[in-house]
C-alpha cells in the first residue's frame, strides 16, 4: 500500500505532531508498507530518505505569515500518487492541497487539534467533511473539538504510541541518589512551569532538570532565582534528540504540570513511562487523564494547585519502593496500549477499510 502523509513539520522538528507522523511513517514502512511524508523545511531542502521505505520530502519555505509557512511548492509535493493519504491537523496548506486533489484518493485525517483562525477552521471543516474517516488519540479529543461536531460517526479513536524499546535500557537511579525530578517539553504559559517552581519550593531536598526551550524561557530563570531556587534547578535548553534517554536516566520521575486543554495527549508521559519513570501529571479534561492511572502510574494532582504539587513532589521524591512499583507498572501499560507498531497496525487497517470502501464504490 502506498501510504502519503500530509505533515507541517517532520522530525528533526522537535515537536508531538512531528513525532507522531515519524512514528506512523516508519512504524507502517516496517510492516512493509511504502511511505512517503510531505512537510515543509524552513531552508532549501530536497528529497530525503527516512528509515525503511519511507521517503520525506520537504518543501521550501519562503517564510511565515501569522503562524502559516508560505511554501506554495507544498501544493506540488501533496500531488504524489497514493492510495490512501493521510493529512495533519491543524494545517491549512495541506487542507488546500488535498481539496485540490481527485476525491478518488480516500483521504484520513488525524485532528491533533483545533485551527485558531476563522480561515482555517473552515477549511478544516470542509476536508473532515470530505475525509473517509477521522482519528483521534483520545476520548478527550473528540469531546473538546469543535471541528469535529457532527462528524463522530466517522472518527476513530486510536491512541498514539512510541517506539518503546528505544527507553527500554534507561536503567534506574541509586536509591541513595538526591531525588531529581524532569519536566521535558517546550517552555510555554500552558506547561504550568511556574506552578512547578512554586511547588518545588515547598520540597526542600528535592532538584528539577527542566530541559526545552521557548518564549517562557528569560521568565522562569528569572522566577528560579527569585525564589531561591537557583542551586536545584539546571535549565539544559533544547537537547539533541538522542540525549533525551540520558536526562530521563537522571531523574527519578517526570512531572507535566499543564494548566489547560491546549497539554491534549502529552508524549513524554509515554516516554518516561516506557523508561520505567513515574509520573505526576495534572487534571487537565484531555488525552493525558488516559495514560496516567493515578496511583497505578503515577500521580494526578489538581491544575494550579501548588499545594498539592507539592504534596505529589514530596511523595515521589522520598518512596523510591513506591517509584519503583509506579515504574514497572508504566512500563507495562506502554507496552499493552501505547507502542509504536500498535499504533501502526491499528492505521494501516483502518487505511485497509477506507480504501476498499471507496473501491467498491467505484464498483457500483
Amino acid at each position: 500500500m502506498r501510504i502519503l502523509h500530509l505533515a507541517k513539520y517532520y522530525w528533526p522538528r522537535s515537536g508531538g505532531m512531528e513525532r507522531v507522523v515519524q512514528d506512523l511513517a516508519e512504524g507502517a514502512a516496517a510492516l512493509g508498507h511504502e511511505v512517503a511524508v510531505v512537510a515543509v523545511e524552513s531552508r532549501v531542502g530536497g528529497r530525503v530518505g527516512g528509515r525503511q521505505r519511507s521517503t520525506v520530502t520537504r518543501v521550501f519555505s519562503f517564510g511565515v505569515l501569522g503562524s502559516e509557512e508560505i511554501a506554495p511548492g507544498y501544493l506540488t509535493a501533496a500531488r504524489r500518487r497514493a492510495d490512501v493519504i493521510h493529512l495533519h491537523h491543524p494545517h491549512p496548506l495541506a487542507d488546500v492541497a488535498s481539496l485540490l486533489r481527485s476525491r478518488r484518493t480516500p483521504l484520513v485525517v488525524t485532528q491533533h487539534q483545533d485551527a485558531r483562525r476563522p480561515v482555517a477552521h473552515l477549511l478544516a471543516r470542509a476536508v473532515i467533511r470530505r475525509a473517509a474517516a477521522v482519528v483521534v488519540p483520545s476520548r478527550a479529543h473528540l469531546a473538546l473539538s469543535r471541528e469535529l461536531d457532527g462528524f463522530e460517526n466517522k472518527t476513530e479513536v486510536i491512541p498514539f504510541g512510541i517506539d518503546e524499546t528505544r527507553w527500554a535500557e534507561v536503567p534506574r537511579r541509586p536509591l541513595d541518589a538526591p531525588p531529581r525530578a524532569l519536566f521535558l517539553g517546550r517552555l510555554l504559559k500552558f506547561k504550568g512551569l511556574d506552578v512547578l517552581l512554586r511547588a518545588l519550593e515547598r520540597v526542600p531536598d528535592l532538584r528539577l532538570d527542566i530541559v526545552g526551550s521557548g518564549p517562557e524561557g528569560s521568565r522562569l530563570k528569572t522566577l528560579t532565582q527569585a525564589l531561591a531556587l537557583a542551586d536545584r534547578v539546571r535549565f539544559y535548553g533544547e537537547c539533541p534528540d538522542d540525549d533525551l534517554p540520558r536526562r530521563m536516566q537522571e531523574a527519578d520521575f517526570l512531572v507535566l504540570p499543564s494548566i489547560t486543554v491546549d497539554e491534549m495527549f502529552g508524549l513524554v508521559v509515554l516516554e518516561a513511562m516506557a523508561a520505567g519513570r513515574p509520573v505526576i501529571t495534572s487534571a487537565v479534561p484531555t488525552g493525558v487523564r488516559e495514560v496516567n492511572v493515578p496511583g497505578e502510574t503515577g500521580l494526578e494532582v489538581p491544575v494550579h494547585d501548588v499545594a498539592g504539587l507539592a504534596e505529589a513532589l514530596e511523595t515521589l521524591a522520598h518512596d523510591p519502593f513506591r517509584r519503583e512499583k509506579m515504574g514497572d507498572a508504566g512500563r507495562a501499560r506502554v507496552e499493552r496500549f501505547f507502542t509504536r507498531r500498535l499504533m501502526a497496525e491499528r492505521h494501516v487497517a483502518l487505511y485497509e477499510r477506507v480504501l476498499a470502501y471507496s473501491q467498491e464504490a467505484v464498483v457500483e
